[in-house]
């Protein structure tokens, strides 16, 4: 019997999740070790032990994010065009917080004597003005090697227009400098923009050796245990490539972990007839959401790490500094805050005995009666209250209240740092949230997932089954993805409708040797257009049209979707056509879950009764464990459903009603 295995690596726990060709489904959860691959071993031992028999591995690895954020990525150099070393350092003039005086852009990944310039200059147009000068690239490479670079990001100005520069001093890398990693923009992001291009490729070059030494040992410890099937990866835009294609494109990795969750929301929303959705994904150190239209997950070609511009095809994610191992404390001006900090998984929460000393998140979901110490992880751990309540006495000598009332403080201002994610991805971009459906999952989004919608006005919240495997399993529902970009920056009217079809059939044959080369056979192509009105900094993108006239429904579509996201559009302004996308799908088969026994009457099901602390003050609850739910079993909160891998709070006010494939369906009563 073939197996495909879903793995998802977050801050605290790592993720696995088998499906069988028969259409069994099984879940794993490990601590996350320093060394990714580790744990990820770990739990995939924890449902086979015949690594032979699994077919496929997905991964989803934060070990580009991770290395970005704690900036212990590659000794970077950098080849641009002379007079354009210090791009890097100048950035962008706007400031992020405009009312901040002393507000500090942050420091480039390549320090200034490692960003070298050479003789050559290519003009906008695609001309070459000044020929490459290959003297003045082997001097340089032959600099950086002396200063022990370990990568080499090369940016040349206006390679976007013809890369023909670039590949030459590409070639001439492979010659002198086999050994080292080397990202090249015309390849990484061929696109406009001076200071987000150089930054992408830094980036690429920045993580690169350390994704492909990891994808590397990652494989070794798999074919250790005789493991010989193949291995896909997830990247930022919602689609899976060979590890071979993502260590060459190393930033197409970057926003790899939480991909998976939204594709998972995407599938069982379909599913279940749901086209407006929003997935939260709550783990052990931040919190995911994204937004699902239409049944299509929102995108995005604009965003930053740790401040950093990355300008690549990715799932629009907001991501913020609450999970369940939050740490909250005290500001300068006595302000409790959750996070940014968080105890990960070593030491972890206080409650859970492995040495933590601070309070988070999980201590007070604890503290506050919602987790149970012998219950919590499936059984696996038991919870220690002595620890957590000892976690909070700093807390309560400045608060001076009860340990309940300060779990209550904690658990509010995290549920509400994580509603304004929501609002992010939602209201700022011209969605009304009451219009979605709220897809609750990750280790700790489903006890915080009423309040959040209680806040936000969403009257309907669903727990998928295994919450908080549930990214892993989203991994196996991506197709392989291949996003091709090309600048053209004209306006439409300078366009006509035979030379958008030369462009796509121009990208597309470009496009597909790289992807025949990745082994795809059954290839999609779908095509966008990046466009704006004329003098604006920001595009929107467009789905191209199937059939002529193509121009003017692009225009039409640019209007409508502009006001739609804006507030406003301009139909009598100038329109133009910015970059030009090809998007590669080639699809996999994708599992679905199966249905489960099926419940005679809809009786709330029987449970524990307990007590646990909300609103200021106590209440009955009933303890259900969600292994015991049968389809159409339905109830009235405040109820607490425990299993393997999360907790699921459905409080006073709500009712709930178990779907035939097994998922929570919760609405306001």
């Amino acid at each position: 019997m073939s197996s495909f295995v879903g793995i998802d690596v977050g801050g605290t726990f790592t993720d696995a999740v088998m499906v069988t060709d028969d259409g069994q489904i099984r879940v794993a959860k490990a601590i996350t070790a320093s060394d990714q691959s580790v744990s990820a071993v770990e739990a995939v031992e924890k449902l086979e032990d015949d690594f032979s028999a699994i077919d496929t591995l997905v991964h989803g690895t934060t070990v580009a994010t991770n290395t970005i954020l704690e900036r212990k990525g590659a000794e970077v150099g950098l080849i641009t065009t002379e007079g354009f070393r210090d791009v890097l350092e100048f950035q962008r003039q706007e400031r992020r917080n405009i009312w901040d005086l002393f507000a500090e852009k942050p420091d480039p990944l390549v320090p200034r004597r490692r960003r070298l310039g050479i003789r050559e200059r290519m003009m906008a147009t695609g001309k070459p003005r000044l020929a490459l000068d290959l003297e003045s690239v082997r001097d340089s490479v032959a600099q950086l090697n002396r200063q022990g670079c370990t990568a080499i990001a090369v940016c040349l100005i206006n390679s976007y227009a013809n890369p023909e520069h670039e590949q030459q001093v590409a070639r001439l890398l492979g010659e002198e400098a086999p050994g080292l990693y080397a990202a090249i923009s015309s390849t990484v992001a061929p696109h406009f923009r001076e200071y987000d291009r150089m930054s992408t490729t830094v980036l690429s070059a920045y993580v690169g050796p350390k994704i492909k030494a990891y994808l590397s040992e990652f494989r070794r410890r798999f074919a250790s245990r005789e493991f010989n099937g193949g291995i896909l990866v997830m990247g930022s835009n919602g689609g899976v490539l060979p590890p071979e294609a993502a260590s060459e494109n190393a930033a197409t990795t970057i926003l790899s972990g939480p991909a998976g969750g939204v594709l998972a929301t995407v599938e069982v929303a379909r599913e279940l007839g749901i086209r407006n959705a929003i997935s939260f994904d709550m783990g052990g150190t931040s919190t995911d959401v994204s937004l699902i239209r239409d049944g299509k997950a929102a995108m995005s070609t604009r965003s930053e790490v740790s401040g950093l511009p990355i300008s690549l095809p990715q799932i629009h994610i907001q991501t913020v500094s609450a999970g369940g191992g939050s740490i909250a404390t005290f500001d300068a001006g006595g302000l409790l805050h959750v996070g940014p900090q968080s105890a990960g998984s070593n030491p972890g929460p206080a409650c859970y005995g492995f040495g933590g000393q601070q309070s988070t998140v999980t201590d007070a979901a604890f503290l506050l009666g919602l987790l149970r110490p012998a219950k919590f992880f499936g059984g696996a751990m038991q919870l220690d209250r002595d620890a957590a309540v000892h976690a909070f006495d700093n807390l309560l000598k400045t608060i001076g209240t009860t340990v309940e009332d300060v779990a209550e403080k904690i658990f509010a201002i995290a549920t509400h740092k994580m509603a304004n994610a929501v609002r992010v991805v939602s209201i700022r971009e011209g969605h009304d949230p009451r219009d979605y459906a709220l897809f609750a999952f990750g280790g700790a989004g489903p006890l915080h997932a009423c309040a959040i919608a209680q806040e936000l006005g969403i009257s309907r919240v669903i727990v998928p089954m295994h919450p908080g495997a549930f990214s892993a399993y989203g991994l196996l529902c991506a197709d392989l993805r291949r996003d091709f970009v090309r600048s053209i920056v004209k306006p439409l009217a300078q366009l006509d409708d035979s030379a958008i079809v030369g462009l796509t059939n121009q990208l597309m044959a470009g496009a597909e040797t790289a992807v025949r080369d990745m082994g795809e056979k059954s290839i999609k192509w779908r095509f966008q257009a990046d466009c704006r009105y004329r003098g604006q900094a920001y595009e929107v993108a467009v789905d191209m049209p199937t059939r002529p006239p193509f121009l003017a429904t692009l225009a039409s579509s640019f209007h409508k979707l502009h006001r739609r996201q804006f507030g406003f559009s301009e139909p009598e302004a100038e329109v133009e056509l910015v970059n030009l996308r090809a998007i590669s799908l080639s699809a996999r088969p994708k599992p679905s879950l199966p249905q489960i026994a099926h419940s005679q009457d809809a009786q709330q099901p029987t449970g524990d009764l307990g007590r646990l602390f909300a609103d200021g003050q106590c209440r009955d609850a009933l303890f259900i464990a969600r292994e015991s739910l049968l389809a159409a079993s339905s109830g009235e909160g405040p109820v607490v459903i425990e299993e393997g891998t999360a907790t699921t709070y459905i409080p006073h006010g709500w009712r709930f009603l178990v779907t035939a494939a097994g998922h929570i369906d919760v609405r306001r009563s």
